[in-house]
C-alpha cells in the first residue's frame, strides 16, 4: 500500500485536525485543488481516507491499518514517547510489550540493558531484541498476523497469564471521548487486557492524535494505568500523565 510523501503529509495533517478541507491543503502545499483532489481519491480508494463534501476525513474503519503505515506515521513523537519509556525501565526488570509500532521503538532502546525479561507477541519486538546479550525474550505463540507485525488468539492471553510482569507496556488504537483506550478489533483489545491483569504497574503509550481517532472495542479506563506517556497537553490532573513535549 504505497503512498508519495506529499499524501502522506495530507494523512497526518488529517489526522491531526480531523476534517480537512481541500482549499486549505492545496494552500498548504502550494498545489492546486485539482491535485488535492488527486490525492484525496488515491487515498479514499485504498481505505487510508474518506471523501467529505469540499474535503477529507479519516475513514471509518473497523480494522487497523498495515504495520509499515502506522510504523512511519508521527514517527518522531513515537520514538520521543519510547526513549521516555525506556529511560524509565530498570535493569532485572520483566515487562510485557504489547501489540502496536510503538513497542517497535520501545524495544530499540532496550538492546542495550544489562539484565532485561521481556515477554512479547510483537514480532518487531523480538527481532529487535534477539540478539541483545542483557535482554531475554520470550515470545508468545497463536496467530501470526504478518500484516500488523504481531500474533493474537487465546494462546497469547494465557501465555500472558503465565507470568507476572513489574510492568506492561500497551498502545491503543485511539483514546474515547470517556477517557477509554480502545482498539479497532477484540483480539487486540484481548491481548492488552491480558497485559494489564498480569503486571503490578500498567504504562499506556498514546501520542495525541489517538484524541483523534476512533476504534469500537474498550481496553481499559485511563484510570486503570499507572502512567500514561503522551504529548497530549490538557489532560486531567487526575490521570497519572508523563508527558513528552506537545511540539515533538
Amino acid at each position: 500500500m504505497e503512498v508519495t510523501d506529499r499524501q502522506r503529509q495530507i494523512l497526518d495533517y488529517i489526522h491531526r485536525n480531523g476534517n480537512v478541507q481541500v482549499e486549505e491543503l492545496a494552500e498548504m502545499f502550494s498545489i492546486t485543488t485539482q491535485t488535492v483532489r488527486r490525492d484525496v481519491n488515491a487515498l479514499s480508494e485504498k481505505g487510508l481516507a474518506r471523501r467529505v463534501h469540499g474535503g477529507v476525513s479519516l475513514p471509518a474503519v473497523l480494522t487497523n491499518t498495515t504495520y509499515q503505515f502506522r510504523y512511519d506515521l508521527e514517527s518522531g513523537v513515537k520514538k520521543a514517547l519510547a526513549h521516555r519509556v525506556a529511560s524509565e525501565i530498570p535493569d532485572g526488570a520483566t515487562v510485557f510489550i504489547g501489540i502496536g509500532t510503538s513497542a517497535s521503538y520501545v524495544a530499540q532502546y532496550l538492546s542495550g540493558m544489562k539484565q532485561l525479561r521481556v515477554v512479547t507477541n510483537n514480532l518487531q519486538v523480538l527481532r529487535i531484541l534477539e540478539n541483545a546479550p542483557g535482554v531475554e525474550v520470550l515470545i508468545t505463540g497463536g496467530l501470526v498476523r504478518s500484516d500488523h507485525q504481531d500474533v493474537v488468539g487465546s494462546s497469547v492471553v494465557q501465555f500472558f497469564d503465565a507470568f507476572e510482569a513489574d510492568i506492561g507496556i500497551v498502545g491503543c488504537g485511539s483514546i474515547s471521548s470517556t477517557q477509554f483506550a480502545m482498539e479497532h478489533e477484540t483480539q487486540e483489545a484481548d491481548v492488552s487486557k491480558a497485559i494489564i491483569a498480569n503486571a503490578r504497574a500498567c504504562w499506556l503509550m498514546a501520542d495525541a492524535s489517538k484524541w483523534e481517532r476512533f476504534a469500537s472495542v474498550k481496553v481499559a479506563s485511563l484510570s486503570r494505568f499507572s502512567r500514561i506517556f503522551t504529548n497530549k497537553s490538557g489532560l486531567s490532573a487526575e490521570l497519572p500523565v508523563s508527558m513528552v513535549a506537545s511540539d515533538v
